[in-house]
């Protein structure tokens, strides 16, 4: 009789589907009642992309599905393969977050617990036992007490019980017996689970051993195009969900026995070549791409979902976005958002647990991308991959990370907040590509390099190529001051780490010495800071705000709070110029904000806003001298903690002010630092500084002539700001007097940078959308000016 799949096993039990099965093959159809209204369903043409929006969706339906499920007895399914129904059940909601000590969760896990390995699961251990163990692991750091020491134990046992039931050969089969019965379908789950007990804290046998065996298993069923089938055997054909799940479980093996990749250095090099694993990995993923279909299970047909949560273990655990040129994640959500049943189910239990697995691990938002580039750029392959899973389980979060090329569109490259460079060779980028940078980091994007092992070639090539990238501004060593070192972790002990500041952040971190092996090689012990900076690095480069999931579109959400009509003053065309003063007068032109703001008040108030300042790079050439500066120029004063005027700057600029001209002074990022020079230029000047009552035109709106937005209420500030406004959800602006006459305005928080939707750690300064309105009521309020 023919063996039975995961599928099969897990289909049997479900009320709603009857399964037909190829058992050895793999292949499963569920021709079910259910399924009928999907059929037509299926017809239906997706007219608009999908959003982030539609994958939670569907994932929160799916999970009331799965919840409505459970029985008074603490099950999730009645009848034949119940139990193991049960903790596929249990395991999905467990790992979507479901607290245990909510009712379902919480009978669920005395129902799971209650299960005897040896007859409750139907014959079926191999499958149930590791899934099992998995459900408690997601739940063992939320328990206390006796509960928690309780599911400790139960892991414990059924991992005794997994190891002790692997097969001679190093497989695992149903009925977890030591004889040489095996299939690579069960032989992941008992992988998966030592992997998730072992990273929940749960003490265990040691299960180096076990994996040995099962990794020559793999070697042996390997096929030489790279896949693997059901069985290893002459006639064994290489098929989709076999292939991803081999795949799995040789990263899960590589992180146990294979640690190091490379480390430690040895004079300037890393001690590597490709091992066997890393080339086996690499043909099987070579396989996935040639093969990968979204659609159907390659070289099968049936079980979908199940080759899709295949799918989304590798893509996640290889740092893969594509298969050859297919998006996974995307095309995947592409077929599950169709295919979901009105009730929240993908057909069986089983398939709708393998669906919302992969709708809501595969959701989660990218934290570093890893760029490949033609040399040593990998050396250390999992170093960017364990500093994730590090920052994943410090912060209670699902993180990812990815590759990236710089074949890509820039906007790929935003996917993550920091684009990682590790180089232990020199990369040859050409000009298009140090173009590519340079807009990554003038996106709001954060790059870290790190010289490889400390290499000398490439120490001796990243001054070179800052210089070219970034030539306004030299890489510097980071103070012991710097933000970085205590932007959630404060670091007494600081690695030697050069960064590139543009005056708003530091958008570049070089790191001239090797921090990849602390990461590879999870060195928490001897190297906790290196990990304590990954954490205060991602929190700088994005100012702690909330990452966003897979499919979210880049750019300041709007809450819909300024969509009243505005209108223009007379002056249809205004013009601005940046005011050249000694000190870093350029501060955020590099950002290119005013050419969001001229957007947005050309599409809204038939503005046209010409502004005069530096506009490629360099960013620090051009501008408008105060002697240069003609009627009709609003004079913008971008202001840093440097800003000072010099005498005969200070003469010029009070001519044109007397001559009708306005000054618009702005806080770039809002310091304290800055609003202290602000302060001493005016004494300087001899003007008085007034704060505009709510009254003004400028805060309500209404200004003859002109209409804007009204800020004396509900604006949104930037998280360093949202404590200190608290009770004053206003704008803020100060008057520059000369004598009883205004002259000039001056904000003290940040405008033209925020307006972006790019973060800058400590900016105070205003919410993206907000800072629009605010941008919009200036360039409106200098419309009425004749």
């Amino acid at each position: 009789m023919r063996s039975l799949s995961l599928t099969r096993w897990l289909s049997l039990g479900s009320l709603a589907a009857a399964v037909v099965f190829a058992a050895a093959a793999g292949h499963v159809v569920f021709p079910s009642p259910a399924c009928a209204a999907q059929k037509a369903d299926d017809k239906k043409e997706v007219k608009k992309p999908l959003t982030d929006e539609d994958v939670r969706r569907a994932i929160e339906n799916g999970r009331a599905y799965l919840v409505k499920q459970a029985q008074p007895d603490g099950s999730f399914a009645k009848g034949k393969m119940a139990g193991g129904h049960t903790a596929l059940a249990f395991m999905t909601l467990a790992y979507m977050g479901e607290h245990p000590n909510r009712e379902h969760m919480a009978n669920g896990m005395t129902h799971l617990m209650g299960i005897d390995p040896g007859t409750g699961f139907d014959g079926r251990q191999g499958y149930a036992v590791p899934i099992r163990v998995m459900g408690l692991s997601y739940i063992y750091k939320k328990l206390l007490g006796n509960r928690r020491r309780l599911v400790a134990l139960q892991a414990k046992q059924d991992v005794i019980r997994m190891q002790m039931g692997q097969a001679i050969n190093g497989g695992w089969r149903y009925g977890l017996q030591p004889n040489n019965n095996y299939d690579f379908s069960v032989t992941q789950w008992p992988i998966l689970a030592m992997r998730d007990a072992q990273r929940a804290g749960i003490e265990f046998p040691d299960p180096r051993a076990c994996l040995s065996k099962a990794l020559n298993l793999y070697f042996k069923g390997h096929n030489k195009d790279g896949g693997w089938a059901y069985q290893a055997g002459k006639n064994s054909k290489s098929y989709g969900s076999m292939t991803a799940a081999g795949l799995a479980s040789l990263f899960i093996i590589a992180d146990f026995l294979e640690p190091n990749s490379g480390c430690p250095c040895l004079r300037g090099k890393s001690q590597r070549q490709a091992s066997e694993i890393e080339r086996a990995q690499d043909a099987a993923l070579e396989w996935l791409g040639k093969n990968f279909s979204a659609t159907t299970n390659p070289g099968r047909g049936g079980n979908v979902l199940y080759w899709l949560y295949c799918v989304e273990r590798v893509g996640i655990a290889a740092g893969y976005k594509y298969f050859g040129t297919h998006n996974w994640y995307k095309e995947g959500v592409a077929e599950l958002v169709k295919k979901q049943g009105a009730d929240g189910r993908w057909g069986s239990l089983a398939d709708t647990c393998f669906a919302l697995l992969f709708l809501h691990k595969g959701r989660a938002p990218i934290l570093f991308n890893k760029l490949k580039f033609d040399g040593i750029w990998n050396a250390h392959r999992r170093d960017i991959a364990n500093l994730t899973h590090y920052i994943e389980r410090t912060k209670e979060q699902l993180f990812h990370w990815q590759i990236v090329e710089l074949h890509a569109p820039l906007e790929e490259l935003h996917d993550a907040p920091i684009l990682y460079i590790s180089a232990e060779s020199v990369p040859e980028f050409d000009e298009k590509q140090k173009k590519k940078l340079r807009a990554f980091t003038d996106t709001g994007g954060t790059i870290l390099v790190e010289a490889s092992c400390g290499q000398a070639n490439v120490r001796n090539w990243f001054t070179k190529f800052a210089a070219e990238v970034w030539p306004e501004w030299k890489p510097l060593k980071l103070p012991y001051e710097h933000r970085v070192w205590n932007a959630l972790h404060p670091m007494r002990n600081q690695p030697d780490v050069l960064g590139v500041s543009d005056g708003v952040r530091t958008a570049v971190f070089y790191s001239p010495d090797d921090v990849s092996c602390a990461w590879q090689m999870k060195a928490y012990a001897r190297r906790q800071y290196l990990f304590d900076w990954g954490i205060n690095l991602y929190t700088y480069a994005t100012d702690g705000a909330p990452l966003r999931a897979k499919l979210s579109a880049r750019g300041a959400e709007t809450s819909g709070r300024f969509t009243s009509p505005v209108k223009a003053g007379p002056t249809k065309t205004v013009r601005i110029a940046r005011l050249k003063y000694g000190g870093n007068w350029a501060v955020g032109a590099n950002y290119r904000g005013f050419d969001h703001l001229a957007k947005h008040v050309k599409a809204k108030a038939g503005i046209t806003l010409r502004v005069t300042e530096p506009a490629q790079v360099p960013f620090n050439t051009g501008g408008v001298a105060a002697a240069d500066l003609k009627s009709g120029q609003i004079a913008y004063l971008a202001a840093s903690p440097d800003a000072s005027l010099k005498g005969d700057e200070q003469a010029a600029l009070k001519r044109y002010l007397a001559g009708g001209g306005l000054l618009w002074i702005e806080s770039v990022t809002g310091s304290i630092a800055t609003d202290k020079a602000v302060r001493k230029l005016a004494a300087d000047m001899g003007w008085a500084l007034k704060m505009l009552p709510g009254t003004h035109p400028l805060l309500h709106g209404r200004m003859g002539g002109a209409e804007g937005y009204n800020l004396t209420s509900r604006v949104l500030f930037r998280r360093s700001l949202r404590a200190q406004r608290i009770g004053r959800p206003s704008a803020e602006f100060y008057g520059l007097y000369q004598g009883g006459k205004m002259v000039g305005l001056y904000s003290p928080f940040d405008v033209v940078f925020s307006l972006t939707g790019c973060e800058a750690h400590r900016c105070r300064g205003y919410k993206a959308e907000d800072a629009m309105a605010v941008g919009t009521n200036l360039a409106l309020y200098f419309s009425t000016r004749k």
